[in-house]
């Protein structure tokens, strides 16, 4: 009987462990994205991935730098 109260006293440790450990890692109210987070574009002419905010667009189009913006456009 010892051996068993043993036991569970051992499986109850290991899962209040796991269950501490894995509210550490998930922390509540932190759903969907970081609020720092930003979205990105791709260039139209070199396929780079940049922030959206720093994109020069024209005709619809996001380009990384001014040169491919002129380049992509034809001019």
């Amino acid at each position: 009987m010892a051996k068993f109260l043993l036991f569970l006293a051992v499986v109850a440790a290991i899962y209040l462990l796991v269950r501490a450990s894995n509210r550490r890692g998930n922390p509540p109210g932190k759903a969907g994205p970081d609020p720092g987070t930003e979205e990105m574009a791709r260039c139209a002419l070199c396929q780079v991935h940049f922030p959206r905010s720093e994109s020069r667009r024209q005709d619809g189009k996001d380009f990384c730098c001014d040169e491919h913006r002129r380049l992509g456009a034809g001019d």
